[in-house]
C-alpha cells in the first residue's frame, strides 16, 4: 500500500467515524421531527428512523443500515479533505466527481431515512445546500491560493506594499464573505425554515462563527491584521437580515455582532500568529 493508499484510508476511516459521532444526534432530531417517531407521541430525538424501520421490517437492521449511511456520508466528507490532484483541469474533473458522489451518499441518506417527508423537493433543497457549502469551500480554497500567488510575487518584487487598512488583501475574501453571511442564510431562510426557524439557528450558533472565525484567522496569518473584513462580514449580515424582513419576521439581529467579533477574533489571532512565526524567522 502506497502513502497516498494509506493516507486515503485514514482519511476515510476517520471521516466515517466523525460522521457517526456528528450524524447520530442530528439523524435522532431529523428522525423525530419528518416522522412522530415509532410512538404516538413525539419526542425531541429518534435514534431510529421510523421510515427506514418499516422498510426494512427490522429495527437493528435499520439501525445498522442507519449508521452505515452516517459512516458513508463522513467518508465521502473526510476525503475531501486530501488534494484531489495538481493541476487546473484535472482538479476540476475530479472535484465534480467527488461532489457527484457526495450528493449520492446525501440522497441515499434523506431518502431511506424518511427525511424528505415522501416529497422530491426537500431533496431538491438539501442537495442546493450541499452546492452552496461545496461552493463555499472551494471558494476558501481560491482564496488560500490567490494569496500563495501573492506572497511569491511579493517576495519576487512584482507586487506593491500593503494598501491601506489592507483593503486590497482582503479583497479575495469578499466573495466568500458574501456567500457565507448573506447567501447561505437567506437560502436558507427561503427554502427551509418554514414555519419554524431551526435551520437559520443551527446556521447562527454553527456555521457563522466557524466560518467568520477560520476565514478571518486565515486571513490574518497570510496578510496580517485586516479590520476592514470583519466589518464586511458585519455588513454583509446587516443585508441578509433587512432582505429577511421581507420574508419572514425573526429576529436576526444576533447575527450581525456574530459574524463581527467571531471573524475580528479569527484575524486578530491569525495576525498574532504571523507575527510570532515572523520574529522567529527574523532570529
Amino acid at each position: 500500500m502506497t502513502d497516498r493508499q494509506k493516507q486515503w484510508l485514514i482519511r476515510i476511516l476517520l471521516g466515517g467515524l466523525i460522521g457517526i459521532a456528528v450524524l447520530i444526534p442530528l439523524g435522532g432530531l431529523f428522525n423525530d421531527l419528518v416522522s412522530g417517531g415509532l410512538l404516538s407521541s413525539r419526542t425531541s430525538f429518534r435514534l431510529v428512523s421510523y421510515d427506514l424501520a418499516y422498510l426494512t421490517g427490522s429495527v437493528p437492521l435499520a439501525f445498522a443500515i442507519e449508521l452505515g449511511l452516517y459512516f458513508l456520508m463522513g467518508a465521502v466528507v473526510g476525503v475531501s479533505t486530501l488534494p484531489f490532484a495538481d493541476d487546473g483541469p484535472t482538479l476540476v474533473c475530479r472535484s465534480l466527481v467527488h461532489f457527484a458522489a457526495t450528493a449520492a451518499a446525501l440522497t441515499l441518506l434523506v431518502v431511506l431515512c424518511g427525511w424528505n417527508w415522501g416529497e422530491f423537493w426537500p431533496l431538491v433543497l438539501y442537495l442546493g445546500l450541499l452546492a452552496a457549502v461545496y461552493l463555499l469551500i472551494w471558494l476558501g480554497r481560491w482564496v488560500g491560493w490567490y494569496v500563495e500567488v501573492a506572497a511569491i510575487r511579493q517576495k519576487l518584487g512584482l507586487s506593491p506594499g500593503p494598501s491601506p487598512l489592507k483593503w486590497r488583501e482582503s479583497l479575495p475574501y469578499l466573495p466568500f464573505a458574501a456567500l457565507m453571511c448573506l447567501v447561505l442564510p437567506m437560502a436558507v431562510r427561503l427554502t427551509l425554515d418554514s414555519p419554524i426557524p431551526l435551520f437559520t439557528a443551527i446556521y447562527a450558533m454553527l456555521i457563522l462563527p466557524v466560518g467568520g472565525f477560520f476565514s478571518g484567522l486565515f486571513l490574518g496569518r497570510r496578510q496580517g491584521f485586516c479590520p476592514l473584513y470583519p466589518v464586511a462580514c458585519a455588513l454583509l449580515t446587516l443585508c441578509f437580515v433587512l432582505l429577511a424582513k421581507l420574508a419572514s419576521n425573526v429576529a436576526d439581529g444576533v447575527m450581525i455582532p456574530i459574524a463581527l467579533c467571531t471573524a475580528l477574533l479569527g484575524n486578530a489571532i491569525g495576525a498574532l500568529l504571523r507575527t510570532v512565526r515572523e520574529r522567529r524567522m527574523e532570529k
